[in-house]
């Protein structure tokens, strides 16, 4: 048991250098490509943001000739499909797709966005969400993030606090999104993908061709849409994976406004974690066992008190290795604000993790009103 505690920790230390290591060799945005854009949004039920989402957009610093924006109009219900279609009567870029029903076996977000790629003409496909808010130089700095041998390009994503949210509720979920976005960052840069958000991400369109776009077993996936993607791209070898560490192209979303809110959500992104390829699922699963040991090793302290020096010990390493990461992190995401929920955000993230992994790969989760498991079944 020693041992077996020595080795885990000793790997979550060495995991926390090697992205460290990653994380402070991000490249910095380059020279302009002139490359054109197709921004696909998937939307369902969102009447309240699109319109927010598309002004924000229009307002880029790029030619409208180098820009579309196609919104899929998921299956809603209220007047999403209206309110683009007034913004289509006064731009031309703008197009609608609207989708009625979603095939059996197919993951509702994943057909969403095939559809509106299908229809795009864009060198670069272009992911954002109905409710996110993008600055002004975004797609101009996606444009300076693409090289050649460039097959995707993955954003910051930060919350924007809304006026009426508790300041310590805001804090904690905005620490624990902050870590996220740091790690995809950090693995990125250390060469080995882990996650991404589809709520600033671009690849080229030959790369999603090549790889098969989400292939048939990850179309079954409800989520990873863009965690999946990002790994299959760089599966295939020929790309490079780039992280636009660039706070001119940085997106704001809205945070999630309960707690139950809080944990369907990581749920979901707990349920693609064992989809992923097999080094990152090696790699995340000790990570895991380790976040596990803690508790483990905590209740064995009842039965030899030992233990429970060691589970102290594991925790103030499991909190050192993230302030390692989370300081340089949060200054290079521009949120060096949220540094004082680093402690109390390490200590609530450990119960989060374990029981999000665990209900979201064997439990059911919420997402946009509709219950499911991680895989769709062929007859739903």
């Amino acid at each position: 048991m020693i041992i077996f505690l020595a080795v885990i920790s000793a790997f979550y230390l060495a995991s926390v250098l090697l992205l460290l290591r990653g994380l402070l060799s991000l490249p910095k945005t380059g020279d302009p490509a002139n490359l054109n854009f197709s921004v696909v949004i998937a939307a369902h039920n969102e009447e309240n943001n699109i319109g927010a989402c598309l002004d924000s957009i229009l307002a880029q610093n790029m030619p409208p000739d180098r820009l579309e924006i196609i919104v899929v109009n998921d299956r809603s219900t209220d007047r999403t499909a209206e309110v683009v279609l007034e913004y289509i009567s006064q731009h031309r870029n703008i197009s609608l797709i609207n989708i009625e029903r979603t095939p059996p076996g197919l993951s509702p977000k994943k057909y969403a966005v095939s559809k509106g790629i299908e229809a795009s003409k864009g060198e670069i496909i272009v992911f954002t969400d109905a409710d996110c808010r993008v600055p002004e130089r975004w797609l101009d700095t996606i444009d300076r993030s693409f090289t050649p041998e460039t097959g995707l390009v993955q954003g910051i994503t930060c919350y924007e606090r809304p006026p009426a949210m508790n300041s310590l509720f805001f804090g904690l979920q905005a620490v624990d999104f902050l870590s996220h976005g740091i790690v995809a960052a950090a693995g990125i840069g250390a060469g080995m993908p882990i996650n991404s958000n589809a709520n600033n991400m671009a690849f080229r369109r030959s790369a999603f061709v090549e790889c098969g776009g989400y292939g048939k077993s990850a179309g079954k996936v409800v989520s990873g849409d863009d965690d999946l993607l990002m790994q299959r791209i760089w599966k295939s070898g020929k790309w490079k994976i780039r992280y636009m560490a660039d706070l001119k192209g940085a997106v704001t979303t809205a945070p999630a406004d309960s707690v139950r809110s809080v944990f369907e959500q990581r749920k979901r992104w707990g349920s693609k974690t064992v989809h992923y390829n097999v080094m990152q699922v090696l790699f995340l699963s000790c990570i895991f066992l380790f976040y596990l040991a803690i508790p483990v090793t905590l209740l064995c302290g009842f039965f030899n008190p030992w233990y429970f020096s060691a589970a102290v010990l594991m925790l103030f390493i499991k909190i050192a290795g993230e302030m390692v990461l989370m300081i340089p992190g949060s200054r290079i995401f521009g949120k060096q604000e949220l540094r004082r929920y680093i402690l109390p955000g390490s200590i609530i993230q450990l119960p989060m993790v374990l029981m999000a992994v665990f209900f979201g790969v064997f439990g059911k989760f919420n997402w946009k009103g509709r219950e499911f498991s991680r895989t769709v079944s062929s007859q739903e």
